[in-house]
């Protein structure tokens, strides 16, 4: 009987790395599908996040140069 081989150490290493970038890749997703969702659920329920709230100051010329007089 012949005995199975492993694949050679170079081929194993880039098999890793094919792995490796695939698990970051549906990591990126699953978070991104996420996110989305918990805007959308956010919207609807009429809550604004932090990073709207400065998103929109930016937009509106919230301009922090401005002093009090003293």
């Amino acid at each position: 009987m012949a005995a199975s081989k492993r694949p050679s150490f170079l081929k194993r290493q880039k098999e890793q790395a094919r792995l490796a970038r695939a698990t970051e890749k549906r990591e990126a997703r699953r978070a991104r599908k996420h996110a989305k969702a918990n805007t959308d659920e956010s919207v609807e329920n009429g809550e604004m996040t932090e990073l709207t709230e400065m998103q929109d100051d930016s937009v509106a010329g919230g301009d922090e140069s401005e002093e009090t007089p003293l």
